[in-house]
């Protein structure tokens, strides 16, 4: 994700009551951290994340399950390896 995706995801974020922001030690830094409101969300979302999960490990199967979590972690760590991306 690129920065100006990030902040102005955050922004957004922040104004929903969802996460809490501070400055850091310098004025470039800040200090984020889920907000009560952020908590909440987290709740109502858990439960059906964790079912779909369930769902798809299922249906793929224990060593499928395996492959897709090793082949997501491999294209994280490709594009990460790129730094940001346009």
């Amino acid at each position: 994700m690129d920065s100006t995706t990030l902040t102005r995801t955050l922004e957004i974020m922040v104004r929903q009551g969802w996460v809490q922001r501070r400055r850091g030690a310098d004025r470039r830094e800040w200090r984020l951290s889920l907000a009560a409101g952020g908590e909440a969300q987290l709740e109502l979302g858990t439960p059906p994340w964790e079912g779909i999960q369930a769902l798809l490990a299922g249906k793929l199967g224990g060593a499928g399950w395996n492959k897709l979590f090793k082949l997501s972690n491999e294209a994280t760590h490709a594009v990460a390896e790129q730094g940001e991306i346009l």
